[in-house]
């Protein structure tokens, strides 16, 4: 059994491993995007106080600002179709508004709005490949969570998620020790300064599997979990209580011809202004600050504002949302400070994911982990070829050896007719 497990666990990492090394070298900088975001973009994600002082009169602060975005967005972009606005994470920072993805090419237009001085910024793309500082946190994004290859791509990132945790449980099971003394585990979990390159190989490969294994299941689990969250949610609902809020398919889902919205009662009379609908959100949760909304339309007028509360595990966008039907009655709630055990479950998989629930300490320990499949995938690629290697020449010299013996002696003596001279 442990022979036909380690020739699993090998050929696996080595058909796996491109990919994983690509997720967890792109996810240590995912750790990092709205950092990144901000330092590549800071007309969009920073305050810029000086913005509004070039305009003719200083502009006093917008009643409804959400409203002001919308009319500066229908100047400036009369075609765009806004269906997510999403507030800035620094005061004085761009309002975003998001379109929603296109059905043929799967990309998004994301416009960037001062509300303080009713100015467009700029759009950008989410999901083009572009390498233009616009573009790289979204296309760093999209790699680590579709390689770059849609539904497709996200189907293939939620399966090598699982195949990293089996083959951290081979790993785990080849290299615990098999004598389990104080001086076995010091070998293997130590990497013996000055020995050969195949045994340091070796060694810092068994070493590191097993100092991170517990991260490598966390994240492999989560990450997969995410990726699946139908599946997730159907298996925590059947050991833990659940109460699932229905999707929101009218704010995310694709517009097409062919694909008409999802099915509801049109609303008779006009919808509640935005602003609006934030007031209603923010006082059902006056602790709260509101992060996203998703609009309504005539086809479906319930809108979802979706908020952050203090002590969320969730600390950039937050997982609570209030649904609010056209007459602004509060249609749903889902509060991840008072929800069933299985609402709990789901709301920490992505900040256990990204770490952004841990900490600083935690974030950085997830950007190093990031680099052990990379680690990983070469040392097991060395230690295999060196192991290939050795095998052919053995092959060959037994093959050669093998020839000779064959061979008669008188054959292989020279006869005298040919004898030199």
């Amino acid at each position: 059994m442990r022979k036909t497990l380690a020739w699993l666990h090998r050929w696996s990492a080595l058909l796996a491993g491109l990919v994983l090394a690509l997720l967890g070298l792109s996810g240590s900088l995912m750790v990092w995007q709205a950092e990144i975001d901000a330092a590549l973009n800071p007309a969009w994600f920073a305050a810029q106080p000086a913005r509004c002082s070039a305009l003719p009169a200083a502009p006093a602060a917008p009643a409804a600002p959400v409203a002001r975005v919308l009319a500066v967005l229908k100047q400036a972009a009369p075609a765009a179709r806004p269906a997510i606005v999403v507030a800035p994470q620094q005061a004085g920072a761009a309002h975003q508004v998001w379109e929603r993805r296109d059905a043929a090419s799967g990309l998004r237009r994301e416009h960037f709005i001062d509300a303080q001085c009713g100015l467009y910024l700029g759009q950008r793309l989410r999901g083009a490949v572009r390498l233009d500082r616009a573009h790289a946190v979204p296309l760093l994004y999209e790699l680590h969570s579709r390689l770059l290859a849609g539904d497709e791509g996200h189907l293939v990132v939620g399966a090598t998620g699982l195949v990293l945790a089996g083959l951290t449980l081979s790993g785990l099971w080849l290299a615990w020790p098999r004598q389990h003394s104080r001086a076995a585990w010091w070998r293997a979990l130590t990497v013996k300064a000055g020995s050969a390159p195949a045994r340091w190989w070796y060694d810092l490969h068994r070493a590191s599997g097993l100092w991170l294994a517990p991260l490598a299941l966390l994240l492999s689990l989560t990450g997969a979990a995410l990726v699946f969250d139908d599946s997730t949610r159907a298996m925590v609902s059947a050991v833990l209580p659940s109460q699932w809020l229905p999707r929101m398919a009218a704010a995310m889902t694709p517009a097409t011809p062919a694909t008409p919205a999802t099915p509801a009662t049109p609303a008779a009379g006009p919808l509640l202004a935005p602003d609006a609908l934030l007031a209603v959100a923010t006082a059902h949760f006056p602790q709260a600050a509101w992060s996203r909304l998703s609009l309504p339309t005539r086809q479906q007028p319930v809108a979802e504002v979706r908020l952050l509360q203090p002590g969320e595990p969730r600390a950039d966008t937050g997982s609570t949302r209030v649904r609010i039907d056209g007459q602004g009655r509060i249609a749903a709630v889902h509060d991840p400070l008072r929800g069933p055990a299985g609402n709990t479950v789901v709301d920490w998989l992505f900040p256990l994911h990204s770490g952004e629930a841990l900490g600083l300490l935690a974030r950085l320990l997830w950007s190093l982990f990031g680099l052990l499949p990379a680690l990983l995938l070469g040392s097991g690629l060395w230690l295999w070829w060196r192991r290939t290697r050795a095998h052919t020449r053995t092959l060959t010299r037994t093959h050669t050896g093998a020839r000779r013996a064959a061979v008669p002696a008188a054959a292989q003596a020279p006869r005298r007719d040919q004898a030199p001279g």
